[in-house]
Protein backbone atom coordinates (compact mmCIF):
# COMPACT_ATOMS: atom_id res chain seq x y z
CA UNK A 1 0.00 0.00 0.00
CA UNK A 2 1.48 3.04 -1.17
CA UNK A 3 0.01 6.33 -0.47
CA UNK A 4 0.70 9.23 -2.64
CA UNK A 5 1.55 12.05 -0.40
CA UNK A 6 1.06 15.49 -1.80
CA UNK A 7 2.08 18.55 0.20
CA UNK A 8 -0.55 21.06 0.93
CA UNK A 9 -0.31 24.71 0.04
CA UNK A 10 0.10 25.64 3.66
CA UNK A 11 3.22 23.50 3.97
CA UNK A 12 4.67 24.86 0.76
CA UNK A 13 4.26 28.42 2.00
CA UNK A 14 5.86 27.56 5.29
CA UNK A 15 8.80 25.93 3.51
CA UNK A 16 9.28 29.02 1.35
CA UNK A 17 9.28 31.25 4.45
CA UNK A 18 11.90 29.10 6.12
CA UNK A 19 14.08 29.20 3.00
CA UNK A 20 13.89 33.00 2.70
CA UNK A 21 14.52 33.35 6.43
CA UNK A 22 17.62 31.16 6.15
CA UNK A 23 18.93 33.20 3.20
CA UNK A 24 18.40 36.40 5.15
CA UNK A 25 20.38 35.17 8.14
CA UNK A 26 23.30 34.17 5.93
CA UNK A 27 24.19 37.69 4.65
CA UNK A 28 24.76 41.18 6.01
CA UNK A 29 22.31 44.01 5.82
CA UNK A 30 23.28 47.40 4.51
CA UNK A 31 23.23 48.82 8.04
CA UNK A 32 25.63 46.16 9.28
CA UNK A 33 28.03 46.87 6.43
CA UNK A 34 27.86 50.63 7.06
CA UNK A 35 28.58 50.16 10.78
CA UNK A 36 31.57 47.93 9.99
CA UNK A 37 32.92 50.51 7.52
CA UNK A 38 32.50 53.30 10.08
CA UNK A 39 34.46 51.29 12.67
CA UNK A 40 37.15 50.54 10.09
CA UNK A 41 37.39 54.25 9.21
CA UNK A 42 37.84 55.23 12.87
CA UNK A 43 40.59 52.64 13.31
CA UNK A 44 42.31 53.79 10.10
CA UNK A 45 42.30 57.44 11.24
CA UNK A 46 43.71 56.48 14.64
CA UNK A 47 46.47 54.41 13.02
CA UNK A 48 47.30 57.27 10.66
CA UNK A 49 47.63 59.73 13.54
CA UNK A 50 49.81 57.32 15.51
CA UNK A 51 52.15 56.77 12.57
CA UNK A 52 52.34 60.51 11.95
CA UNK A 53 53.31 61.13 15.58
CA UNK A 54 55.92 58.38 15.35
CA UNK A 55 57.47 59.88 12.21
CA UNK A 56 57.51 63.31 13.83
CA UNK A 57 59.32 61.98 16.90
CA UNK A 58 61.85 60.21 14.68
CA UNK A 59 62.63 63.51 12.95
CA UNK A 60 63.04 65.29 16.30
CA UNK A 61 65.45 62.60 17.50
CA UNK A 62 67.41 62.77 14.25
CA UNK A 63 67.76 66.57 14.60
CA UNK A 64 68.89 66.27 18.22
CA UNK A 65 71.44 63.58 17.35
CA UNK A 66 72.91 65.57 14.46
CA UNK A 67 73.02 68.72 16.60
CA UNK A 68 74.91 66.83 19.29
CA UNK A 69 77.42 65.66 16.65
CA UNK A 70 77.87 69.30 15.59
CA UNK A 71 78.46 70.39 19.21
CA UNK A 72 81.01 67.62 19.75
CA UNK A 73 82.81 68.55 16.52
CA UNK A 74 83.01 72.21 17.59
CA UNK A 75 84.41 71.16 20.98
CA UNK A 76 86.98 68.93 19.27
CA UNK A 77 88.00 71.78 16.95
CA UNK A 78 88.48 74.12 19.93
CA UNK A 79 90.74 71.56 21.62
CA UNK A 80 92.71 70.69 18.48
CA UNK A 81 93.32 74.32 17.57
CA UNK A 82 94.03 75.12 21.24
CA UNK A 83 91.73 78.12 20.91
CA UNK A 84 91.48 80.39 23.94
CA UNK A 85 88.11 82.13 23.84
CA UNK A 86 87.85 85.43 25.66
CA UNK A 87 84.34 86.41 24.53
CA UNK A 88 81.10 84.76 23.52
CA UNK A 89 80.86 83.71 19.89
CA UNK A 90 78.08 82.87 17.43
CA UNK A 91 78.61 81.21 14.08
CA UNK A 92 76.63 79.54 11.33
CA UNK A 93 77.74 76.14 10.06
CA UNK A 94 76.68 73.95 7.14
CA UNK A 95 77.38 70.40 8.25
CA UNK A 96 75.58 67.06 8.61
CA UNK A 97 73.45 68.06 5.62
CA UNK A 98 71.84 70.99 7.45
CA UNK A 99 72.50 74.55 8.54
CA UNK A 100 73.13 75.19 12.24
CA UNK A 101 73.66 78.14 14.53
CA UNK A 102 76.38 77.47 17.10
CA UNK A 103 76.58 79.74 20.15
CA UNK A 104 79.66 79.48 22.39
CA UNK A 105 79.31 81.09 25.81
CA UNK A 106 82.51 81.56 27.83
CA UNK A 107 82.44 81.30 31.65
CA UNK A 108 85.29 81.76 34.11
CA UNK A 109 86.49 78.97 36.37
CA UNK A 110 88.47 78.88 39.62
CA UNK A 111 91.71 78.89 37.67
CA UNK A 112 92.55 81.66 35.22
CA UNK A 113 94.20 78.97 33.06
CA UNK A 114 90.84 77.25 32.48
CA UNK A 115 87.63 78.38 30.81
CA UNK A 116 84.26 76.68 30.71
CA UNK A 117 82.62 76.95 27.30
CA UNK A 118 78.95 76.13 26.76
CA UNK A 119 78.30 75.12 23.14
CA UNK A 120 74.64 75.44 22.16
CA UNK A 121 73.40 74.25 18.75
CA UNK A 122 70.13 75.23 17.04
CA UNK A 123 68.93 74.24 13.57
CA UNK A 124 68.26 76.91 10.97
CA UNK A 125 65.18 75.98 8.94
CA UNK A 126 63.97 78.15 6.05
CA UNK A 127 66.32 80.92 7.17
CA UNK A 128 64.85 80.99 10.69
CA UNK A 129 66.87 80.01 13.75
CA UNK A 130 64.88 77.52 15.82
CA UNK A 131 65.35 76.89 19.53
CA UNK A 132 68.52 75.12 20.66
CA UNK A 133 68.16 71.35 20.60
CA UNK A 134 71.38 70.47 22.40
CA UNK A 135 74.16 72.04 24.42
CA UNK A 136 77.33 70.72 25.97
CA UNK A 137 79.88 72.15 28.41
CA UNK A 138 83.60 71.76 27.84
CA UNK A 139 86.62 72.91 29.84
CA UNK A 140 89.43 74.45 27.83
CA UNK A 141 92.94 75.01 29.11
CA UNK A 142 95.28 77.83 28.13
CA UNK A 143 98.50 76.17 26.99
CA UNK A 144 100.44 79.38 27.68
CA UNK A 145 99.37 79.63 31.32
CA UNK A 146 100.22 77.20 34.12
CA UNK A 147 97.18 75.73 35.84
CA UNK A 148 99.09 75.61 39.15
CA UNK A 149 97.58 74.58 42.43
CA UNK A 150 94.28 75.85 43.69
CA UNK A 151 93.63 77.16 47.21
CA UNK A 152 90.06 76.05 47.91
CA UNK A 153 90.03 77.14 51.55
CA UNK A 154 88.57 80.49 50.55
CA UNK A 155 85.46 78.63 49.30
CA UNK A 156 84.69 77.09 52.73
CA UNK A 157 82.70 79.67 54.74
CA UNK A 158 83.50 78.03 58.10
CA UNK A 159 87.24 78.36 57.45
CA UNK A 160 87.91 74.73 58.38
CA UNK A 161 89.32 71.93 56.30
CA UNK A 162 87.32 70.66 53.38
Amino acid sequence: MTKNYKPTTHMTTRSTCQTSLTKREGGFTLIEVMVALAILAVVAVAASRASSAYLSSVEVLRTRTLAHFVAQNVAADLRIQESWLTANSTQTMDTQGRTWQVVMTVNSTLSPALKEVNISVAPIIDGQVRSAVTDIDVILGNAEQDVGSLDLSSLNPSGGNL
